[in-house]
Protein backbone atom coordinates (compact mmCIF):
# COMPACT_ATOMS: atom_id res chain seq x y z
CA UNK A 1 0.00 0.00 0.00
CA UNK A 2 2.84 2.40 0.86
CA UNK A 3 4.53 1.67 -2.49
CA UNK A 4 1.29 2.30 -4.39
CA UNK A 5 0.84 5.62 -2.61
CA UNK A 6 4.45 6.60 -3.39
CA UNK A 7 3.99 5.73 -7.08
CA UNK A 8 0.79 7.77 -7.30
CA UNK A 9 2.47 10.70 -5.53
CA UNK A 10 5.50 10.58 -7.88
CA UNK A 11 3.24 10.34 -10.96
CA UNK A 12 1.17 13.28 -9.75
CA UNK A 13 4.34 15.32 -9.18
CA UNK A 14 5.76 14.59 -12.67
CA UNK A 15 2.46 15.15 -14.43
CA UNK A 16 2.05 18.55 -12.81
CA UNK A 17 5.57 19.59 -13.78
CA UNK A 18 5.16 18.56 -17.43
CA UNK A 19 1.64 19.94 -17.70
CA UNK A 20 2.58 23.33 -16.30
CA UNK A 21 4.45 24.42 -19.45
CA UNK A 22 2.01 23.35 -22.16
CA UNK A 23 -1.20 21.58 -21.37
CA UNK A 24 -3.48 19.52 -23.56
CA UNK A 25 -7.05 20.17 -22.50
CA UNK A 26 -9.96 18.61 -24.27
CA UNK A 27 -12.52 21.22 -25.25
CA UNK A 28 -15.81 19.77 -24.00
CA UNK A 29 -17.89 21.95 -26.31
CA UNK A 30 -16.50 20.11 -29.35
CA UNK A 31 -14.90 16.70 -28.91
CA UNK A 32 -12.76 17.16 -32.04
CA UNK A 33 -10.92 20.27 -30.79
CA UNK A 34 -7.82 20.26 -28.61
CA UNK A 35 -6.37 23.21 -26.80
CA UNK A 36 -2.66 23.83 -26.25
CA UNK A 37 -2.10 26.45 -23.61
CA UNK A 38 0.97 27.91 -21.94
CA UNK A 39 1.53 30.60 -19.35
CA UNK A 40 5.20 31.20 -20.15
CA UNK A 41 5.32 32.20 -22.90
CA UNK A 42 1.66 33.06 -22.78
CA UNK A 43 -0.38 31.67 -25.68
CA UNK A 44 -3.15 29.31 -26.58
CA UNK A 45 -4.13 27.56 -29.79
CA UNK A 46 -6.76 24.97 -30.63
CA UNK A 47 -5.92 22.11 -32.98
CA UNK A 48 -8.69 20.42 -34.98
CA UNK A 49 -7.65 16.98 -33.65
CA UNK A 50 -5.13 15.35 -31.31
CA UNK A 51 -1.74 16.98 -31.47
CA UNK A 52 1.70 15.70 -30.62
CA UNK A 53 4.84 17.37 -29.35
CA UNK A 54 7.25 16.60 -32.19
CA UNK A 55 10.34 18.37 -30.99
CA UNK A 56 11.53 20.23 -27.94
CA UNK A 57 15.03 21.59 -27.60
CA UNK A 58 17.07 24.27 -25.94
CA UNK A 59 20.39 25.26 -27.45
CA UNK A 60 22.47 28.40 -27.98
CA UNK A 61 20.02 30.62 -26.13
CA UNK A 62 16.98 29.34 -28.05
CA UNK A 63 14.16 27.23 -26.68
CA UNK A 64 11.95 25.65 -29.34
CA UNK A 65 8.76 23.60 -29.04
CA UNK A 66 7.12 22.12 -32.15
CA UNK A 67 3.63 20.56 -32.22
CA UNK A 68 1.86 18.74 -35.06
CA UNK A 69 -1.59 17.32 -35.80
CA UNK A 70 -2.90 15.55 -38.90
CA UNK A 71 -6.53 15.56 -39.96
CA UNK A 72 -7.87 14.40 -43.35
CA UNK A 73 -4.39 14.59 -44.93
CA UNK A 74 -3.97 18.20 -43.74
CA UNK A 75 -1.03 18.86 -41.44
CA UNK A 76 -1.41 21.53 -38.75
CA UNK A 77 1.77 22.73 -37.09
CA UNK A 78 2.55 25.19 -34.33
CA UNK A 79 6.05 26.16 -33.32
CA UNK A 80 7.35 28.72 -30.90
CA UNK A 81 10.90 29.78 -30.24
CA UNK A 82 12.00 31.76 -27.21
CA UNK A 83 15.06 33.79 -28.09
CA UNK A 84 17.55 34.79 -25.42
CA UNK A 85 17.24 38.46 -26.35
CA UNK A 86 14.17 40.35 -27.52
CA UNK A 87 13.92 41.36 -31.16
CA UNK A 88 15.32 44.82 -31.78
CA UNK A 89 13.14 46.27 -34.54
CA UNK A 90 10.06 48.13 -33.41
CA UNK A 91 7.62 46.17 -35.57
CA UNK A 92 9.70 43.01 -36.14
CA UNK A 93 8.96 43.13 -39.90
CA UNK A 94 12.60 42.39 -40.77
CA UNK A 95 12.63 39.27 -38.61
CA UNK A 96 9.23 38.04 -39.79
CA UNK A 97 10.23 38.49 -43.45
CA UNK A 98 13.49 36.64 -42.77
CA UNK A 99 11.53 33.84 -41.09
CA UNK A 100 9.17 33.56 -44.06
CA UNK A 101 12.05 33.64 -46.55
CA UNK A 102 13.91 30.94 -44.61
CA UNK A 103 10.77 28.80 -44.47
CA UNK A 104 10.08 29.19 -48.21
CA UNK A 105 13.69 28.30 -49.05
CA UNK A 106 13.74 25.41 -46.57
CA UNK A 107 10.73 23.63 -48.09
CA UNK A 108 11.53 24.69 -51.69
CA UNK A 109 8.17 26.44 -52.07
CA UNK A 110 6.93 29.26 -54.24
CA UNK A 111 5.61 32.34 -52.46
CA UNK A 112 2.24 33.23 -54.01
CA UNK A 113 1.15 36.06 -51.71
CA UNK A 114 1.91 37.60 -48.34
CA UNK A 115 0.18 40.18 -46.18
CA UNK A 116 -0.08 41.44 -42.61
CA UNK A 117 -2.51 40.23 -39.97
CA UNK A 118 -3.13 41.42 -36.42
CA UNK A 119 -3.27 39.53 -33.15
CA UNK A 120 -4.36 41.95 -30.49
CA UNK A 121 -2.11 44.97 -31.11
CA UNK A 122 0.71 42.92 -32.65
CA UNK A 123 1.32 42.78 -36.41
CA UNK A 124 2.13 39.43 -37.94
CA UNK A 125 2.93 38.17 -41.41
CA UNK A 126 0.78 35.67 -43.31
CA UNK A 127 1.63 33.91 -46.57
CA UNK A 128 0.25 31.42 -49.06
CA UNK A 129 2.77 29.10 -50.72
CA UNK A 130 2.72 26.38 -53.35
CA UNK A 131 5.11 23.45 -53.26
CA UNK A 132 6.18 22.80 -56.88
CA UNK A 133 5.70 19.35 -58.41
CA UNK A 134 3.15 18.45 -55.75
CA UNK A 135 -0.51 19.16 -55.16
CA UNK A 136 0.38 20.69 -51.78
CA UNK A 137 -0.07 24.25 -50.56
CA UNK A 138 0.99 25.97 -47.36
CA UNK A 139 -0.76 28.58 -45.27
CA UNK A 140 1.83 30.21 -43.01
CA UNK A 141 1.75 32.76 -40.22
CA UNK A 142 4.57 34.20 -38.17
CA UNK A 143 4.32 36.59 -35.24
CA UNK A 144 7.11 37.88 -33.03
CA UNK A 145 6.28 39.30 -29.62
CA UNK A 146 9.23 40.55 -27.57
CA UNK A 147 11.55 37.55 -27.49
CA UNK A 148 9.12 34.85 -28.71
CA UNK A 149 8.54 33.86 -32.32
CA UNK A 150 5.30 31.97 -33.09
CA UNK A 151 4.72 30.08 -36.34
CA UNK A 152 1.45 28.50 -37.52
CA UNK A 153 1.70 26.28 -40.57
CA UNK A 154 -0.89 24.26 -42.45
CA UNK A 155 0.09 21.96 -45.31
CA UNK A 156 -2.91 21.04 -47.43
CA UNK A 157 -4.22 20.36 -50.92
CA UNK A 158 -6.72 23.21 -50.45
CA UNK A 159 -6.08 26.35 -52.47
CA UNK A 160 -8.34 28.48 -50.30
CA UNK A 161 -8.63 28.57 -46.53
CA UNK A 162 -11.13 26.01 -45.33
CA UNK A 163 -13.24 26.59 -42.23
CA UNK A 164 -10.81 24.43 -40.21
CA UNK A 165 -7.81 26.43 -41.39
CA UNK A 166 -9.58 29.70 -40.54
CA UNK A 167 -10.54 28.31 -37.11
CA UNK A 168 -6.97 27.14 -36.45
CA UNK A 169 -5.63 30.63 -37.22
CA UNK A 170 -8.40 32.34 -35.22
CA UNK A 171 -7.82 30.08 -32.20
CA UNK A 172 -4.30 31.41 -31.65
CA UNK A 173 -4.11 34.05 -28.91
CA UNK A 174 -1.23 35.59 -27.01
Amino acid sequence: MKNTFKIILVLFFFLNIFNSEAQKVKDTSDNSAYLLKSEKPKFQITFPTNYKLEDSKTEKGLKTMFYRAVKNDDVYMFKFTEHKNPAVSSDNQVYMNASLESFVTGIHAELIKKFEFKEKKEKGLEAFLKIPDTQMNVFYRVLIVKHVQYQLIIITKAEEKTEEIINFFKSFHI
